[in-house]
């Protein structure tokens, strides 16, 4: 969790059409099983950034995320609301919706499941639920914000050496002879001027 994702260094070492390899299912894994212990687990995002985020993340990998509901997003008004249960059969296993937040309102939902343990939650493990699955979406939106921003400037860098090629090409096939003609005109008409001794 405290490690960097090398962003900047996976960005710049990619071709315009590779999205950068950000990991962020395996932070996640390690949350669900290492340190919350838990027997199953969603990541979802939602808001602004879910277009950027992708698809939820699910523990144990591959089983289908349930749909976040709008009726379930209702229950956030608040960033003081640490969780609310929630409806295991219609949740894929999940009994806890943690909301997370960021400065655009609500940006993702963490949906667990029971602990493997049979233990409950503690308000500590909560929070650091909380905070790492707010920095996952983060990083991964991040990602995804500047893999989009890099193809921009790569698109719009090779639109501008078209046009400057485009340029060069006018001046060369279509200015240069006409002033060619012009230079041959002028100095044929200043011979023809020249007074005749």
């Amino acid at each position: 969790f405290v490690t960097s994702p090398r962003l900047y260094e996976e960005l710049l070492d990619r071709s315009a059409e590779g999205a950068p390899d950000v990991d962020v299912e395996t932070p996640f894994r390690a949350l669900c099983a290492q340190v919350l212990g838990v027997r199953t687990a969603y990541l979802a995002a939602v808001g602004p950034l879910s277009p950027l985020v992708g698809p939820p993340w699910a523990y144990p990998a591959g089983q289908p995320p349930p749909p976040i509901t709008p009726d379930l997003l209702t229950r956030f008004t608040s960033p003081q609301t640490l969780y609310v249960a929630v409806d295991p059969a219609q949740y894929g296993g999940a009994g806890w919706a943690v909301p997370l937040w960021s400065e655009r309102g609500l940006g993702g939902l963490l949906l667990l499941g029971d602990k493997r343990d049979g233990g409950l939650y503690t308000q500590e493990e909560i929070e650091i639920a909380r905070a790492t699955g707010e920095r996952l979406i983060d990083t991964r939106a991040s990602a995804e914000m500047a893999r989009r921003l890099m193809a921009l400037q790569r698109q719009r860098l090779a639109e501008s050496q078209v046009i400057d090629r485009r340029t060069r090409r006018v001046l060369h096939d279509d200015v240069l002879p006409q002033l060619h003609t012009a230079m041959l005109l002028l100095q044929s008409i200043a011979t023809d001027e020249r007074p005749k001794t």
